[in-house]
């Protein structure tokens, strides 16, 4: 009761200190996606989307108001694992606002920077040479296990230090570089090779089990998303090894081999173009730069 005797701006002042890391990202987000769709004038073909961000927003203030209230145990990691759930919500929204916001995909030009590293070559083409039912199996397994690889390290991270903190900072730095690539689809849209270069393969992909249910499921989720570059799972894959090296040395071998298969199959499998590797992969290397210290700068300014 004591938040309503606040003056607005107070209020809002110390409802969001009471906000963890990963949450403030999450709403910095949805927030600029709102922001997006108003700078382009088109919220009256996405009103339903930007009041599901408002809605996300509300619902994290009210979890973190909730949260400060009853104070208890279980609360605490529930906070410090739903955020999640509206990384994925955003990543869908995609779908709809790229091409409402950017109308023009740059398969074209991306294309052309491969084929200029190339040698007037399609990587996908040239992978032909490789692809056999075996190999795709086992790399759409490897393609398909790409949220895994960023969970898995968080979790070793939060039931490894004592304080939680290498965990939030870990956490926080790899929704920013989810966020970030989010971004990047509005600037350089493309839908990729499987769907620009599929009249020139030659080979087609096959596997052995579960290739084909696994792709149809990945089609069915995501429709026909423009997300090709930056390439995602080159930014968190590679991220999340890097972040391994400093918060899980034991883990870092295998995150390294995981984040080698992600990103390869992505090019094997036709996902994307090896330009959009180069732009994720910068992207990566940004955010593994100066994401974790200014979480933890940011963290310790929390607890202080």
């Amino acid at each position: 009761m004591k938040y309503l005797r606040l003056k607005p701006g107070r209020f809002i002042q110390r409802l969001c200190s009471t906000l963890i890391l990963e949450e403030r990202i999450t709403i910095a987000s949805a927030a600029a996606l709102n922001l997006l769709v108003l700078a382009s004038l088109k919220i009256r073909l996405a009103w339903d989307i930007f009041g599901l961000n408002i809605l996300i927003i509300l619902v994290i203030f009210g979890v973190a108001s909730f949260h400060r209230h009853v104070g208890r145990t279980w609360m605490q990691f529930f906070r410090d694992w739903y955020v999640p759930i509206f990384l994925f919500v955003i990543f869908l929204e995609n779908r709809r606002l790229v091409p409402l916001i950017n109308p023009l995909d740059l398969d074209t030009l991306l294309i052309g920077i491969d084929r200029l590293f190339f040698l007037g070559r399609d990587p996908t083409l040239l992978m032909e040479r490789i692809t056999c039912p075996a190999l795709s199996e086992f790399l759409q397994l490897g393609y398909t296990s790409f949220y895994f690889l960023p969970l898995v390290l968080c979790v070793i991270i939060y039931f490894k230090q004592g304080d939680r903190t290498g965990f939030h900072i870990a956490a926080s730095s790899i929704l920013a570089g989810f966020y970030l690539s989010y971004l990047g689809y509005y600037l350089t849209p493309a839908i990729g090779p499987r769907f620009t270069l599929d009249h020139v393969q030659t080979v087609p992909l096959s596997g052995m089990f579960l290739f084909d249910a696994l792709r149809s499921t990945l089609d069915q989720v995501e429709g026909l998303m423009r997300d090709c570059c930056p390439s995602g799972h080159t930014a968190i894959s590679l991220l999340s090894a890097l972040l391994a090296g400093r918060y899980a040395p034991r883990f870092f071998p295998a995150a390294c081999i995981w984040s080698a298969t992600i990103v390869f199959s992505s090019v094997y499998l036709r996902y994307h173009y090896v330009v959009d590797l180069m732009a994720g992969a910068a992207l990566g290397c940004l955010v593994y730069r100066f994401a974790p210290g200014i979480a933890a700068r940011l963290i310790l300014k929390g607890n202080s």
